[in-house]
């Protein structure tokens, strides 16, 4: 029996084959919009304006930092972007989106082992961004918190008998949408030097080294230990940053293997360039560190710029720089003269700005801040409007296409609109506040473009400060009594109330500022 096929039929099935291809390729376009760009965040300890190409010409002069200059040149440069003034505030205000006196306490011990920073009822950005497909990655200083099962002791954390370190500690990464991180509970700065890994510690207990304050050298370098304590027998604080490095090119390798067709939320937190300075004798590709600029806080910068190197190439490596919003900034404000070192070759961490971290001069908590996106963002161009470390929450989510859950991120305003067109300050802020509690400058502030009024607590009164930053940036002639300026003091002073409660702890009293 001889088969034919009709015409109409043949016709029927090449406009069918062409229809359904049609809506193959516009689905496919669909998808390609559709499709969000990675985040990678790299968060610098104790790294000011002043250490930073693009604000200061004499970090240029001191220090070699030609990635980061590459890292302006192709992005965004912030100029009055704000932190808080000590690190783990920063760290729960980038994370939460809210500001810091919102977080479980308000002193400055966030003591690992028996709570965490974090409130119940709180999402953090890696919640946000795991919510929406991303695969989601912390590496480096957590500084947060957390509490170990069964603790007893605070100074033998990790080889006390009821200590159970088998069980991720509650309040770690893993518990706040990180799908994997790598993290150390303090940076190099603090005891434990150990590592865990989605909130286990990844050494036996049988191996852990009571380390004493002092140096030692090490493989890399000579390791230094600030304070005594438990950790790793082969603990390097020389080491640390090029090991985050190493464990963020793994995990970009292993979501390509295993996650191409998501994108990805990554944490990057340094522990450096906050003391000890201890530079490696080399770099991971072979680059002397050590003793190559004029002091150790500049060779830790230059480590800082080879790390951002490394980063920025293992993107453009596998083909997904073009694809992902880089966000440089740091915790707080820059190192004092003391500890840098650098005032005698005319390096200034906070460039012009009064104070160093942990006061409520602007040098505490103004910081870097540098946006690069190559497929959404304008190159080589400045911002000059306030921005704080709480908006990066609101900002990368609309840049993502990210709806924020609801009841998050109370302080955060986006600023991606402003980003994309520096004409456009339709939903910019107007005030940024700023809260210390702790020693030293204990208080809180309040920024606007042209004002900053500081209230510190003085032992038995509040003390509040004025400056008009449009005539005197650097914080130098108080104006608080001049009768010119008593209508905005006023008025900032009830703004800054309504921001929130200005208090301080004094022999476990709680003295708060009033109306």
């Amino acid at each position: 029996m001889r088969f034919s096929i009709h015409p109409n039929f043949l016709s029927t099935m090449l406009f069918n084959s062409i229809f359904i291809g049609i809506l193959l390729f516009k689905t496919s376009l669909i998808h390609a919009k559709k499709k969000r760009p990675n985040v990678l965040v790299i968060l610098a300890d104790d790294v000011g304006t002043g250490d930073i190409p693009g604000y200061y010409s004499d970090t240029c002069k001191v220090t070699s930092m030609k990635n980061i200059e590459n890292l302006v040149s192709k992005g965004l440069l912030f100029t009055d972007a704000h932190a808080t003034p000590l690190s783990p505030t920063s760290r729960y205000s980038f994370l939460t989106g809210n500001y810091q006196y919102k977080g479980s306490k308000q002193s400055v011990a966030w003591n690992f082992g028996r709570r965490g920073y974090f409130k119940k009822g709180d999402k953090s950005i890696a919640e946000m961004f795991q919510s929406a497909g991303y695969n989601t990655a912390m590496m480096g200083k957590w500084h947060l918190g957390g509490k170990i099962a069964g603790i007893k002791s605070k100074t033998n954390i990790l080889t006390h008998p009821n200590h159970d370190l088998t069980r991720p500690f509650a309040g770690g990464p893993q518990d706040i949408g990180f799908s994997s991180s790598l993290i150390t509970p303090y940076g190099i700065q603090m005891p434990p030097y150990s590592f865990f890994r989605d909130g286990v510690l990844q050494t036996k207990k049988s191996d852990i080294k009571w380390w004493k304050k002092g140096e030692y050298s090490m493989p890399k370098g000579i390791s230094k230990i600030l304070e005594s304590g438990e950790g790793d027998a082969d603990w390097d604080s020389t080491a640390y940053n090029m090991l985050l490095v190493e464990e963020t090119v793994r995990f970009l390798d292993d979501h390509l293997e295993k996650r191409p067709s998501d994108p990805f939320f990554a944490y990057f937190s340094l522990g450096s360039v906050d003391i000890p300075h201890s530079p490696p004798k080399r770099y991971i590709d072979g680059t002397p560190v050590e003793k190559t600029q004029l002091t150790s806080h500049m060779d830790m910068l230059y480590e800082l710029d080879l790390v951002v190197g490394s980063l920025m190439k293992a993107l453009k490596d596998r083909n997904l720089l073009e694809d992902t919003i880089v966000v440089f900034t740091s915790d707080n404000g820059g190192l004092g003269p003391k500890r840098s070192g650098g005032k005698k070759f005319g390096h200034h961490p906070n460039g012009d700005f009064r104070g160093s971290k942990g006061q409520l001069y602007e040098g505490a908590h103004r910081v870097p801040l540098i946006v690069r996106y190559d497929k959404g963002l304008p190159s080589g161009q400045t911002r000059e409007s306030i921005v704080g470390i709480t908006d990066l929450y609101r900002t990368l989510g609309e840049m993502a296409g990210i709806s924020v859950p609801e009841e998050q991120a109370k302080d955060s305003i986006s600023f991606a609109k402003y980003a994309m067109n520096e004409h456009d300050y339709s939903s910019l802020r107007d005030y940024y506040g700023i809260w210390k509690d702790g020693k030293n400058q204990s208080g809180c502030a309040i920024r606007t473009m042209r004002y900053k009024l500081i209230y510190k607590y003085h032992g038995v009164k509040w003390a509040a400060e004025l400056y008009d930053l449009r005539e005197d940036r650097s914080e130098a002639k108080n104006v608080i009594k001049n009768p010119k300026y008593s209508r905005a003091a006023r008025l900032l002073k009830l703004r800054l109330l309504s921001l929130g409660p200005c208090c301080v702890h004094i022999k476990n009293e709680k003295i708060c500022l009033t109306k």
